[in-house]
């Protein structure tokens, strides 16, 4: 056994094959990292990952007694999770510092913030990767986290270096932060939108959430190896604000606000037309004039963000203004799938935070006309955001459809019950309860007065709900057209 340094990684890459976290697919000569898990502890495959050929195990201790005659290598290390995605980033040659690479962070925005920017930067060929899918050229694939495991994540940069793509915005959750995925990718630049309530199943307090989403900055974003670092941070959101004060001085830093008119890009003014709103932005001594079809403070902040970012990356001023022109919104993002008679809206809100942020721009959009939301809560998360949410729903809309989202293994009238604890009794008059969400659906659609607004909150984009283990195919968008075609 021998202590192994994060810098000496690349000198064991060089002698070994792949690195693996799953000791099933460990071929001949490769890597086994064993890492302890929130279900399963990498230590009790390490038996597995020898006998389908690991010439090499690191680990974080060295308590491992050997079941099995072999000569395999034994490296102790001080963080398996991190070493392994350092191992991860060697295994492709680190393709991330051949890119110019932007890292986006935040509760609510990443994907707004990734896909608008992928709009404004187009003509340059770009890369995303994130909650939705990851791009490039003309490849798109579906995504299953928000920001890939280690080996996948690098494959993906290693991919776009060969596609010749140079600029790639990617989402990073805290999840990804907090795990360490993101080790050994060097950022040229990041964006931070906001915090609010989410993710406490994992995180337990919101002091360790800011944490972890700090982390992008505070601690990838200082340490880069890339020259002429730029931050971008929104200074309405305290968190923001406390990241802004601690960024060090080799990185430029960015501010937006629709408050301070100190920041270095702030929203004086919105003038709303007919199809669209017209955004005057001040940035030092100047002012931008930009159109979009998009509504909502939260909206405008992404924006600003957008704006901020591609003007200080060099950018046309041109394309910039086109790119947000054109911009339609993220899929499942306060989506419109009708208009006809009434409007109905898919949003992927499953935060306190962002259903109210959703539910306040309609309401400010669309003024005197009456707003039913459905939406429900996922199973196996932060159970105290349920009752915030129907509290919030209850609130501010005229009706309301509970129903079920992806309650996994949980019971989904149970779900319903914590949701229904945060409204007032006067208030429950509103709500209509409906737990299988097809029906909810067609009944909500069925229900919509002429004039009306629909929101169907929760899960956006996708195209599933996860009920006891099982991925079911199921769509919010598709529901509301079948129904519309009856």
């Amino acid at each position: 056994m021998g202590i192994l340094k994060n810098n000496q990684i690349s000198i064991l890459m060089k002698n070994f094959g792949k690195p693996s976290n799953n000791s099933r697919r460990i071929k001949k000569n490769d890597v086994f990292f064993a890492i302890k898990g929130l279900n399963k502890d990498g230590n009790d495959y390490i038996d597995d990952a020898i006998k389908n050929g690991a010439a090499a195990v690191v680990k974080e201790n060295d308590n491992y007694k050997k079941s099995i005659n072999t000569d395999v290598s034994i490296y102790i290390v001080k963080d398996s999770k991190q070493s392994y995605s350092i191992a991860c980033a060697e295994s492709y040659n680190n393709p991330s510092n051949k890119l110019d690479l932007c890292g986006i962070t935040g509760t609510n925005g990443k994907t707004s913030v990734t896909h608008l920017l992928s709009e404004i930067w187009k003509k340059k060929g770009v890369g995303i990767i994130g909650t939705i899918n990851t791009s490039y050229g003309k490849k798109n694939i579906k995504s299953s986290l928000t920001t890939p495991d280690a080996y996948e994540l690098n494959q993906y940069l290693s991919k776009m270096n060969e596609n010749k793509i140079k600029k790639v915005f990617m989402e990073v959750s805290s999840h990804s932060l907090a795990l360490s995925r993101v080790e050994g990718i060097n950022f040229n630049s990041a964006i931070f939108t906001n915090i609010s309530h989410d993710h406490l199943d994992f995180h337990k307090t919101m002091k360790n959430y800011y944490q972890s989403k700090a982390k992008l900055f505070l601690y990838y974003l200082n340490n880069s190896k890339k020259k002429n670092k730029l931050a971008v941070i929104n200074i309405d959101d305290k968190y923001g604000a406390m990241i802004a004060n601690q960024t060090k001085k080799n990185i430029n830093l960015i501010t937006y606000s629709t408050k301070n008119k100190d920041a270095d890009f702030y929203l004086k003014k919105i003038i709303k037309l007919d199809s669209i709103n017209r955004l005057i932005i001040k940035n030092k001594n100047k002012e931008l004039i930009l159109d979009t079809k998009l509504f909502g403070l939260y909206n405008f902040q992404n924006i600003l963000a957008s704006v901020g970012f591609s003007k200080n990356k060099g950018l046309k001023i041109e394309d910039i203004y086109s790119g947000v022109k054109l911009f339609k919104g993220a899929p499942g993002r306060l989506e419109k799938i009708s208009e006809k008679n009434s409007n109905i809206f898919i949003d992927y809100a499953h935060t306190p935070d962002a259903l109210k942020k959703s539910i306040i721009s309609l309401k400010e959009n669309f003024k005197n006309k009456k707003l039913l939301i459905l939406f429900g809560c996922g199973g196996d998360r932060d159970k105290g955001k349920r009752s915030k949410m129907g509290k919030i729903a209850a609130s501010l809309a005229d009706n309301i459809i509970i129903t079920s989202d992806n309650p996994r293994h949980e019971d989904p009238n149970e779900i319903i019950k914590d949701i229904i604890s945060g409204i007032n009794l006067d208030q429950r008059n509103k709500i209509t309860v409906i737990s299988d969400r097809r029906k909810a659906i067609e009944y909500s659609v069925k229900k919509l007065e002429k004039d009306a607004q629909l929101l169907v909150a929760g899960k956006g984009h996708e195209d599933y709900q996860d009920i006891k283990g099982k991925k079911i195919k199921f769509s919010d968008k598709m529901e509301i057209k079948r129904c519309l075609k009856k």
